[in-house]
């Protein structure tokens, strides 16, 4: 049976991790993946002639089509020998005198097509790095090495000027643990997209990027706890991807992970919400600017004992061990698997928007991208469709060259379909359908509303709905809306020389003001 093709997010932190020089067995253990694993994609990533930064960067469905398209299976055989040799090679280099040219010089001739010198020697050292025991009895911080990231407990505030409610907001705080330096911001809620943007926005503050980032156990962050192997988000997934860095969340119940942002969400108690306890804001922004100002103070502020401030012991020494930021800035992207309507169209979001598709796709699953600005559509890992984010409810955004052309292939989806059907119903529903179609938009853009027509008539008793419809021709109005109200209600009440539903007839027991008035 073919191997499972594991999630994109994981082979991108392989990728990520392989570019920092990790061995395999370290991020086999990491990502909790099988070592088989990690070095089959190192295989596909060194084969494949773009870079592992372009590869990183590529959506995870084109992505997947490069790396799973031809057979997920593969793997080197030879690393399945050396595994089982790896126990023995790594005892006989302990012992007097022993070389591992000599060991690899043996290992040819019972493997004439193994490996050459320069890996063997990889490997072997590779392996013994991984197993050799850390002598470290507590977190020595490095410079560029980790972010830590945590929300404060208690609630700053704002007043909102048109209601004048007071609103309440988190306070977002990041921090870097070799110098100290800290970022703190308000945002609106500790949901994914407000954790995100205000994370991307930490990283900009800082001019570069940590090697990992470390967020508390935040449902943001963490789709799943577990104290061995937490399960992120896929939004810290997708932005640790895009700034080729590494998420490792906090373990649960372990204070001592992330005891510095802790100290470091208590001096932002005492430098910035103390100061602030008696002003008053009246925006978000307003907001932020104050506490940006009283932060920058606090990281300007000498550090007890010693002749340097946070931001100076950052430029001296950490700021040039950051990677660089992206190029892009970081979107904060959903995703959907979608079948294409025979209208061309897929739709999706509370606001029900449809988005072209290349009618040759009709009936056929597509995987949907979409960001605040974006919406992109992949088939087969390759990019079909491109549109700008909308949102007006229940709108169509479309490209002409998608939608299926006037032929008999697409009869069944036309208008001279649906008016012909709904002529053998009655003249006024066939009017109706008429008009419908004589919108100025191209003809696809109406199907859904037909369809709802036809399937109000399926649900409706048929003299009623051609009462409905005759009512809505001679008055004039033909919406949905207005025809479903006539037979929610059984077009009772109805005037024939009226423009809308006039009001039901009155009733000695109807209650309200109207009853007792004389």
């Amino acid at each position: 049976m073919a191997t499972q093709p594991i999630s994109m997010n994981i082979i991108k932190q392989v990728l990520i991790r392989l570019s920092q020089k990790e061995s395999v067995r370290k991020i086999a253990t990491a990502l909790h993946i099988s070592k088989n694993t990690v070095s089959r994609y190192k295989a596909l990533s060194e084969a494949d002639p773009m870079s592992p930064r372009e590869l990183i960067a590529l959506e995870d469905t084109v992505l997947n089509h490069r790396f799973n398209g031809g057979n997920p299976a593969y793997c080197d055989s030879r690393m399945e020998v050396f595994k089982e040799l790896l126990p023995y090679l790594e005892k006989e280099l302990k012992k007097p005198h022993v070389t591992s040219k000599l060991l690899w010089e043996e290992y040819r001739k019972d493997h004439p097509d193994g490996y050459g010198l320069s890996q063997f020697r990889h490997h072997i050292s590779q392996h013994i790095k991984a197993v050799e025991p850390s002598t470290l009895l507590r977190d020595l911080y490095q410079p560029g090495q980790k972010m830590l990231i945590d929300f404060a407990g208690d609630r700053l505030s704002y007043i909102d000027t048109e209601t004048g409610d007071v609103v309440f907001v988190q306070t977002y705080v990041a921090i870097l643990p070799f110098s100290g330096l800290t970022f703190i911001t308000c945002v609106r809620s500790q949901g994914i997209e407000q954790f995100l943007m205000a994370t991307a926005k930490a990283l900009e503050f800082f001019g570069g990027v940590p090697r990992i980032l470390v967020p508390d156990n935040l449902k943001s962050a963490v789709k799943k706890t577990d104290r061995y192997e937490p399960t992120l988000s896929d939004g810290m997934n997708d932005l640790a991807n895009h700034y080729l860095c590494v998420a490792q969340p906090a373990r649960a119940y372990k204070p001592k992970d992330k005891a510095l942002v802790e100290d470091a969400v208590n001096k932002a108690y005492r430098h910035i919400y103390a100061p602030l306890r008696n002003r008053i804001f009246h925006s978000l922004e307003d907001l932020n600017e104050a506490v940006a100002e009283l932060a920058d103070k606090y990281n300007q502020k000498r550090l007890t004992g010693c002749d340097y401030s946070r931001s100076e012991c950052f430029v001296a020494s950490e700021k040039p061990m950051l990677a660089p930021l992206p190029l892009n800035p970081f979107e904060f992207k959903r995703r959907a698997t979608l079948k294409v309507a025979p209208n061309s169209f897929v739709t999706f979001g509370a606001d029900r928007i449809s988005y072209s598709v290349p009618y040759r796709l009709i009936g056929q699953q597509v995987d949907v991208t979409f960001t605040a600005t974006l919406v992109r559509i992949y088939h087969g890992g390759t990019c079909v469709a491109t549109h700008a984010r909308s949102y007006r409810k229940g709108g169509y955004v479309y490209i002409e060259e998608h939608l299926p052309p006037k032929s008999r292939e697409y009869r069944a989806y036309s208008a001279e379909y649906f008016i012909e059907k709904a002529g053998k119903i009655s003249p006024e529903f066939k009017t109706i359908i008429e008009a419908l179609f004589s919108g100025g938009q191209p003809e696809q853009i109406y199907f859904r509303t037909a369809q709802g027509f036809f399937s109000l008539h399926r649900s409706s008793d048929p003299a009623l709905f051609r009462r409905a419809c005759s009512i809505a021709v001679n008055n004039g109005s033909l919406r949905y809306k207005f025809i479903k109200a006539l037979i929610d209600r059984g077009c009772e009440g109805f005037r024939e020389d009226a423009d809308e539903l006039a009001p039901p007839a009155s009733h000695s027991n109807i209650r309200g003001k109207e009853a007792f008035a004389s």
